[in-house]
């Protein structure tokens, strides 16, 4: 009988303990699914155990091999972007040279999950590899892997250049965006380095030079669907925010909700209240936040379920952040009426009044959800109408085919 196909599964993030936030639930999800069709060996960066996750996770004795290591050392003053100016200068011309990978990469290098990648290719056979970040992706390439698959979430090239632009003068300014003309530069030739490269939103498809191959495959990000879901006990006027509390994006919007949103909201709804909850640890600037009046912050609670069944409206104000926003179609997918901003809307193609309300600025925002709670019949059909559309179009289900189809094309070439 002939064997199934060996995956190795190189990722930055372990997919245990809970509570996981979008980019490890992604991890755990894809291996899931991958696991449909695949033997797969995981090798990942983190401060769990190898035991612990083999022990304690579902998917954990199911896998061929399971290697966890801890989480490289901060770089200091050998940071390519904020260590020393010789280093940066130096990153910033070893990067301009043709072939060369991001120095900003090295802050997650790992030789021991180099060591271990190219192990597993030697003693497992490995067909393919599944490495979820470009940094992951380039220790493939040095453990001696050929053929792999790159898990593209954003691409920070653009991004970083347009706030170097826009951002005030600093030391190194120069030399970062030298770094963040070269990191286009890369991204934009992935394809050149690694055998598929999956992203998650189509419209990242522009920033890789593809010249029409079929090496680019989009594999959305998913949600975990409740069964059922029962909107009748939810507590009135109760507004929810669900994020990784130390994140930056998430740490500024919820400085929007506290500082602007919610006191607008106030003014005309005496009772509203915020919900925080996501992953720990927590920054004391937000503890301080969460610490005000009409305000209640949930470090790390094991599931989010209950925090969706009884709020009123989900909310959502990033300015900034990348990929997709794993946190507005978990809401969706409980019928939570959604108001969001257009960077948390990206690449999700729901649309404004229809599936949830799009808000651009703390003014409209307060609004919107000020609307949802007088109207609420329309903010019923906006939720059910949101949790159809995810149902239909977000299933880890649904992306786990096409990241199965994308080894697949990879293993039959």
């Amino acid at each position: 009988m002939s064997r199934r196909p060996r995956i190795a599964f190189l990722a930055g993030l372990a997919p245990y303990p809970p509570p996981l936030i979008g980019s490890s639930l992604r991890i755990s999800r894809l291996l899931r699914e991958l696991h449909e069709e695949f033997d797969i060996a995981l090798l990942c960066l983190s401060d769990v155990s190898t035991s612990a996750i083999v022990e304690n996770w579902e998917l954990g004795k199911q896998l061929t091999r399971v290697v966890a290591i801890p989480r490289p050392a901060p770089l200091g003053k050998r940071d390519a972007l904020w260590g020393s100016i010789p280093v940066s200068a130096s990153a910033a011309i070893v990067t301009s040279l043709p072939g060369q990978r991001p120095r900003m990469f090295d802050w997650a290098w790992s030789e021991q999950l180099v060591d271990a990648t190219r192990q597993a290719l030697h003693e497992l056979d490995i067909d393919a590899v599944w490495a979820t970040r470009l940094w992951t992706a380039e220790m493939a390439r040095a453990a001696g892997a050929r053929r792999i698959i790159v898990d593209v979430d954003d691409f920070h090239g653009d991004a970083m250049v347009k706030a170097l632009a826009e951002g005030e003068p600093f030391k190194r300014k120069l030399l970062h965006r030298i770094q963040a003309k070269n990191l286009v530069r890369y991204e934009r030739r992935l394809l050149s380095r690694f055998s598929a490269i999956a992203i998650c939103k189509a419209e990242d498809a522009a920033l890789v030079e593809t010249n029409g191959s079929e090496r680019l495959h989009v594999v959305p990000n998913g949600v975990d669907f409740p069964e059922t879901v029962d909107r009748n006990h939810a507590s009135p006027a109760e507004l929810l925010f669900v994020g990784t509390l130390s994140w930056e994006p998430n740490i500024e919007a919820i400085r929007q909700l506290v500082d602007e949103i919610l006191p607008a909201m106030l003014d005309a709804c005496p009772t509203t209240r915020l919900t925080v909850a996501g992953r720990s640890p927590t920054p004391d600037e937000v503890r301080l936040l969460t610490s005000r009046p009409n305000v209640e912050l949930h470090e790390s609670p094991v599931s989010l379920g209950e925090y969706y069944s009884r709020a009123t409206i989900g909310v959502a104000p990033l300015l900034h952040g990348g990929g997709t926003s794993i946190k507005v179609l978990e809401s969706l997918a409980y019928a939570l009426p959604t108001v969001v901003t257009p960077v948390a809307a990206r690449g999700l193609g729901l649309e404004d009044k229809k599936h949830l309300l799009v808000a651009s600025s703390n003014r409209e925002f307060a609004a919107a959800c000020l609307h949802l709670l007088n109207n609420p019949a329309e903010a019923r059909a906006l939720g059910d109408a949101g949790r159809q559309e995810v149902l239909r179009r977000f299933s880890w289900q649904a992306a786990g085919a096409r990241a199965r189809a994308a080894v697949h094309s990879v293993l039959d070439r």
